[in-house]
């Protein structure tokens, strides 16, 4: 699964705040559960939902954000596994690239993949180099 490191560099890219609290928060019970951990806070439900809200609300009225960057989260995890099943199901066919979009009406998505080298990957991402801050 993706690093702290990681979540916190996307999270402060989207928000210019990386919402380290809130990504320890997140993967907490991974010291007890190990992967297990996915089955405490790695899915939408009203009780965490409303947990984040008024913890991060009391922050700076910050909970609507930290919401958005909870399942942000949770889908990255989900996003990386699928991307390691993938590899293990197709070898060097799978993908490791993909662009994703949707209106709000959902009336029409775009989900784009691709198996990209790695100085393609460079050349797409440059100028958004995350760095591990949080080791």
């Amino acid at each position: 699964m993706p690093g702290l490191w990681i979540h916190c560099a996307i999270s402060k890219k989207r928000t210019g705040e990386d919402f380290k609290e809130l990504h320890q928060w997140i993967d907490e019970p991974y010291k007890e559960k190990g992967m297990n951990h996915r089955a405490i806070r790695h899915f939408y439900n009203l009780k965490d939902e409303k947990t984040i809200k008024e913890y991060w609300n009391k922050k700076g009225n910050k909970g609507e954000i930290a919401v958005v960057e909870w399942l942000f989260h949770i889908a990255l995890d989900n996003l990386n596994t699928a991307f390691k099943m993938d590899k293990k199901t197709y070898g060097k066919k799978a993908s490791n690239y993909f662009e994703f979009g949707l209106t709000e009406s959902s009336r029409y998505v775009c989900f784009d993949f691709d198996c990209l080298s790695d100085m393609e990957l460079e050349r797409r991402f440059k100028g958004f180099q995350a760095k591990n801050e949080y080791a």
